[in-house]
């Protein structure tokens, strides 16, 4: 514990003096090596081509009926790649957020203020030209991360791409789409989150036709239809057979045989701790060496300390991921009862079952690839 507290204090107290704190480059930008403050670090620079899409993106949002469909639809229709990959909603949406691409103003200033948001430069600094990098607050929780209140937005040294006024009329629309969507939760099938298009692997949503009945859709196909669909898939039909299938598959963990399996320790959970006590190890390792450190090797250590917790997240990750899905003896014996009862079980204990037992469903009206947990 003590030691990722110094490696945060660390990472706050280079994200405050705005330095790039690794990672890809934004689209828009390409790096350069510049020193700050003594320190070896990299700079944002503007790719001029990459940042006429940006521009024309912003633009495009900031018209009060163009929806992301409208966006990612343009892109693609003009062949248009955003690091190599077409442009999705979920990678557009967190692009109009970031305030790396905004020319940085008083206005800019003043709306992250009455967020809450905690700005480390003064009001002054806010020329109209610098972009944002906004980091995480220490004391924001990961389930706030959408929220700006005690976030912390620090100006950076390189040039903002889009005008102050067009960046804020997105960011607001932006906010007003979370206030509509935040009361959204599944209603309409107990597969929703885990049912993906067989031919793209985009996930599929619900659709009525006039007279009621409940189809799905492939949401790349609405989106910009570069996808072939999923075909005529009846919701009430999928859930059916998907029912079919998670009985079948339950029925080897009812065995002797079944439940040791079940109940053995998984050596993949094993090895990964293995690898982050030695990542631990090394972090520790470098922490003690900062010590009386000059300016070259304090360049040096952060680096590879960000390098090695970036590492460390990943296995932490994986692990929760391994242990999530290791379903127990008792959890076979509660999904065998509600499984067994099953149209009179309530529609959130259904999606608590499928997350149990289930990873994805690619699903298209002639084929279904069911990913199990167990």
């Amino acid at each position: 514990e003590t030691i990722q507290k110094r490696v945060t204090d660390a990472y706050y107290s280079r994200s405050q003096r705005g330095f790039k704190m690794g990672g890809k480059a934004p689209y828009g930008f390409h790096t350069e090596p510049i020193k700050m403050d003594g320190i070896n670090t990299k700079k944002l620079v503007v790719n001029p081509d990459e940042a006429a899409n940006i521009r024309l993106m912003f633009e495009m949002y900031a018209q009060p009926t163009t929806s992301y469909g409208d966006i990612t639809r343009y892109f693609a229709e003009q062949g248009i790649l955003f690091h190599g990959k077409e442009l999705i909603r979920p990678t557009l949406a967190q692009m109009l957020r970031n305030p790396v691409y905004v020319q940085a103003d008083l206005d800019v200033y003043e709306f992250f203020k009455s967020q809450g948001t905690v700005i480390v430069n003064d009001a002054a600094d806010f020329t109209g030209m610098n972009g944002c990098y906004l980091y995480q607050g220490r004391d924001v929780k990961p389930s706030k991360k959408n929220d700006l209140k005690d976030q912390m937005l620090v100006l950076a040294p390189h040039e903002g791409i889009v005008p102050s006024d067009i960046w804020l009329t997105c960011r607001k629309k932006l906010m007003n789409n979370m206030k509509i969507q935040s009361a959204r939760k599944a209603t309409h099938t107990w597969l929703a989150g885990k049912i993906k298009c067989g031919n793209c692997g985009y996930a599929l949503m619900s659709i009525f036709n006039p007279s009621g009945k409940q189809y799905l859709r492939c949401t790349k196909r609405l989106d910009n239809k570069s996808c072939p669909g999923c075909g005529k898939i009846i919701t009430s039909e999928l859930e059916a057979v998907v029912y079919q299938q998670m009985v079948k598959k339950l029925a080897s963990y009812k065995t002797l045989t079944g439940r040791k399996k079940a109940a053995k320790a998984n050596p993949k959970i094993a090895a990964l701790q293995v690898d982050l006590a030695h990542v631990d190890s090394e972090i520790e390792k470098l922490v003690d060496s900062l010590t009386g450190a000059n300016n070259v090797l304090l360049s040096y250590v952060n680096v590879k300390i960000a390098e090695l917790d970036g590492r460390k997240q990943e296995l932490l990750a994986r692990i929760a991921e391994l242990t999530v899905e290791a379903i127990s003896p008792e959890q076979v014996s509660q999904i065998s009862g509600y499984l067994d009862t099953w149209d009179n079980v309530s529609f959130d204990d259904k999606r608590r079952v499928v997350d149990l037992m289930i990873t994805t469903i690619a699903a298209t009206s002639d084929s279904l690839n069911i990913t199990w947990k167990i």
